[in-house]
């Protein structure tokens, strides 16, 4: 059923009021006058700039662009089979202004008796308490993969060109809205004369950006080869590296959910989540859970439905939270500190796991996994539950090995069993970080080259994770051990309490808390 369709039944059945959740307020309007129209219902509209308009023969409502001025005009003109899109009333403060909250209610409650309906256009809306029951939401989705080639070949119509637009150019496109999909179409052709999907990907990357919810993570050409170690989470996303294909759904591959990595601070999960996307060969977007968060009611929701919603269309795609704990501690709590916001936002995200179908593979990040309620670590939210511990001693090597490459240096001029010996308690970002210190001595000392020597005595400056807070990292390594599935081959050794010797270590790009 497709949105006019959908409008139309609900106008139909009598509903009080919508609230269309879009920032493509001209589309929408277009759907909603075609929907009105199909049942012989007038329409009329309000903006902050016109006031009311009859949309039939564009005759303007004196004296009615004040929203007060507008809803009085509405309540007392008694139209009936009237359909009232209301474009700008998200920027009202109901809450601090009783009046206008009554006035929304009144015309609201009374539109079902007179066959009409009140529709609210806006990119963002919180129902305040009184109307809450009476708003149905609906999530305006972007534009579909025929819209998108509908828009392209409409572009190449004006502009009086004729080429086919290759699937690339359409899967470049989708995520954007359809004013985004013009300007990087328009953008593409005066750059080149042609559709680029390279050029419409950077435009992508930049309206993505705009949004503030989601961030397109730069892909690491170096995919899986960029993690030391963590042989049997390689393995396992390398066995679905092929699931987003045709051939793999019509063997009846179910389309992977995701992943959650909990472990040790440092020790290569967010590294990993960055990888995986480039080992599946799709992009990957990043969500701060901490950027969903706002004080007003009911936005919060909103912000986690709009970035989810955008990941969907991005689909497919690897969408990375990272240190899910900290983001969304306070969803097991009572919400007193904060109204509820964390639970909420908590049940969207969850709910939004458990049905999405879109191929959005999901790469979770927590250290402290007791702060995530019991319901998010069940199997059917992800495919798959990693612990990433310390590594041991051949991991290690393989870190020391995939840092120097990174630093333009062979690892095979190194000693990598005496760096691994040197770095025994050390966590992959703290041995990252003894490498990238012994830069400076070899700097320093006539700029000549580094040598193993250097990498032990840089390592010997770096006091561990695991030394610092050796209670608080074992508890984490023992939840681990029956509670998870390793990521790494042989983790035998990262079984000895941190309280009581030293421990092992991984590379990442993780930054220690």
């Amino acid at each position: 059923m497709n949105i006019v369709e959908k409008l139309t039944n609900y106008f139909k059945a009598g509903y009080p009021c919508l609230a269309v959740i879009s920032t493509e307020e001209k589309r929408v309007q277009r759907d909603i006058v075609s929907a009105s129209l199909a049942i012989k219902r007038n329409v009329i509209v309000w903006s902050a700039s016109e006031g009311l308009m009859h949309v039939k023969n564009n005759q303007q409502v004196p004296d009615t662009e004040d929203l007060l001025a507008a809803m009085r005009n509405i309540q007392s003109s008694q139209n009936e089979d009237t359909i009232y899109i209301m474009r700008d009333v998200h920027q009202w403060a109901f809450d601090r202004d009783p009046i206008m909250a009554r006035y929304l209610r009144d015309i609201i409650t009374d539109a079902p008796a007179r066959g009409c309906c009140i529709v609210i256009i806006a990119p963002e809306f919180a129902p305040f308490s009184t109307i809450e029951n009476l708003v149905t939401m609906i999530e305006y989705d972007l534009p579909s993969e025929e819209d998108l080639m509908d828009i392209a070949k409409s572009i190449l119509d004006q502009v009086k060109k004729s080429f086919d637009v290759v699937p690339e150019v359409i899967k470049a496109l989708s995520g954007l809205s359809t004013t985004e999909a013009e300007n990087a179409l328009a953008l593409s052709l005066i750059e080149s004369g042609n559709f680029i999907p390279e050029i419409i990907y950077r435009e992508k990357v930049a309206a993505v950006k705009r949004t503030g919810r989601l961030q397109i993570v730069d892909p690491d050409p170096r995919g899986l080869d960029a993690i030391g170690g963590l042989e049997n989470l390689k393995a396992w996303i390398l066995k679905r590296k092929d699931s987003y294909s045709k051939d793999a759904a019509d063997y009846g591959i179910k389309t992977p959910k995701g992943v959650l990595l909990v472990g040790v601070p440092g020790t290569g999960k967010s590294l990993s989540a960055k990888a995986i996307g480039t080992a599946l060969g799709v992009p990957t977007l990043r969500l701060d859970i901490g950027s969903l968060f706002n004080s007003l009611v009911g936005e919060s929701e909103l912000r986690t439905r709009e970035a989810l919603r955008l990941a969907d269309a991005m689909a497919p795609c690897v969408l990375f939270v990272d240190e899910c704990d900290k983001g969304l501690a306070g969803s097991q709590g009572s919400g007193s500190n904060d109204g509820g916001t964390a639970r909420k936002v908590f049940g969207t995200l969850l709910q939004w796991m458990q049905d999405k179908t879109k191929p959005v593979f999901c790469v979770m990040t927590a250290n402290q996994v007791e702060f995530l309620p019991p319901e998010f670590l069940r199997r059917g939210r992800f495919d798959e539950l990693f612990t990433v511990d310390l590594p041991h001693e051949k991991e290690r090597e393989q870190i020391a090995a995939v840092v120097l490459k990174k630093l333009k240096r062979d690892p095979a001029k190194f000693d990598l069993t005496a760096i691994a010996a040197a770095t025994n308690t050390y966590t992959g970002v703290e041995i990252e970080s003894a490498i990238e210190d012994s830069l400076y001595l070899g700097y320093a000392d006539n700029r000549r080259e580094i040598t193993t020597d250097d990498i032990v005595k840089s390592a010997k400056e770096v006091t561990p994770i695991s030394k610092i807070m050796p209670e608080k990292i074992d508890a984490i390594r023992r939840w681990g051990e029956g509670s998870a599935k390793p990521a790494s081959s042989n983790s035998k050794s990262s079984t000895v309490s941190t309280s009581t010797r030293k421990i092992q270590v991984d590379m990442s790009n993780d930054k220690i808390n």
